[in-house]
């Protein structure tokens, strides 16, 4: 990567659908269901870098960091993607 990481914001919203689901909701309404991992990395993107969201998951889980950057970084582009996460 070239540069200096850029800081991650989130944008939308958390709502609780039926039966606990777990939603995000971005500014144009559309709502996706997300597991506990997504909420965990679009909650955490409030000021974080991707590798800060990396570091922190590392120290959570039992899992070599290259496969955590990885996923991590997959969860982001498609966050992205659907516009519920921007840089900064």
């Amino acid at each position: 990567m070239s540069g200096e990481e850029k800081t991650l914001r989130r944008k939308g919203r958390l709502v609780q659908g039926e039966g606990g689901a777990i939603i995000l909701v971005n500014e144009k309404n559309e709502g996706y269901r997300v597991n506990e991992i997504i909420a965990f990395i679009w909650y955490e993107c409030e000021g974080k870098t991707e590798s800060e969201i990396v570091d922190l998951i590392s120290d959570m889980v039992d899992l070599d960091k290259e496969t955590i950057r990885k996923d991590v970084h997959a969860v982001l582009s498609k966050l992205k993607e659907v516009e519920l996460v921007e840089t900064v």
